[in-house]
């Protein structure tokens, strides 16, 4: 895999925030085993494909739904909410018990509302299923930031608690563009991934994940998390 392209992926998941972590993971994906693949040096089709706007999985964003979702968790942003994008600097403290149901359209809000400004994941959409599956899609541009890609990304598969500090995942399929991700190189992004993403959630004072899941269209997070996070 190209060094440059392998650390711009990881720098970006270096600061997802607060509940989206575990869910931006999913999408992430897709940009890992492109690079892979070589195909992420292919022109981003037209318009008349609809490759220049995130795909639509049907979940509606509502700025009073990000306030709501802020205050179910007993979570603080210290600054304004467009500072918060996926390449910002984060920083995490004031660990807390929580336990907290979100949506799909609490979570698609929340992750929009702290992305769409500088973030080079926009316009973000987080549809939840049964037995902890999820789907997501977003348009990626990655151009501001050396890589040569803009367009539809979109994943399906499940998160898994793998311990009290760590997460699994299990990537069903993926497409970049509207390129599907051949198997092969989804398992080996899979494994590259949820190693990058766990070593993120040690650097989080005192994470303790008691319970994970997805069912009847919500996340279901249960045990010790970081309530406020800073994004000057």
């Amino acid at each position: 895999m190209d060094t440059q392209i392998y650390m711009e992926v990881n720098n970006i998941m270096k600061t997802i925030n607060i509940i989206g972590i575990v869910l931006v993971a999913l999408l992430l994906i897709v940009l890992l085993v492109v690079a892979s693949t070589g195909l992420i040096k292919i022109p981003v089709l037209t318009s008349i494909v609809g490759a220049d706007h995130a795909p639509d999985l049907g979940v509606k964003s509502d700025p009073g739904l990000f306030e709501s979702m802020l205050e179910g968790g007993g979570i603080t942003l210290t600054d304004p909410s467009g500072n918060y994008c996926l390449d910002c600097d984060i920083k995490y403290s004031n660990p807390g018990a929580m336990d907290i149901y979100v949506t799909s359209s609490e979570l698609t809000s929340y992750l929009q509302a702290t992305n769409n400004e500088k973030g080079p994941l926009k316009d973000i959409q987080i549809k939840l299923g049964n037995n902890n599956e999820a789907e997501i899609g977003a348009y990626l541009d990655l151009k501001d930031r050396g890589v040569n890609f803009a367009g539809p990304v979109y994943a399906k598969g499940r998160i898994v608690k793998g311990s009290p500090a760590t997460l699994r995942l299990e990537i069903d399929k993926a497409k970049a563009g509207w390129v599907p991700v051949p198997g092969s190189y989804l398992d080996q992004g899979e494994n590259e991934l949820e190693d990058t993403i766990n070593d993120q959630l040690a650097k989080m004072p005192g994470l303790n994940i008691e319970t994970l899941s997805i069912n009847d269209g919500q996340l279901h997070f249960k045990g010790d998390f970081p309530k406020t996070a800073s994004a000057p």
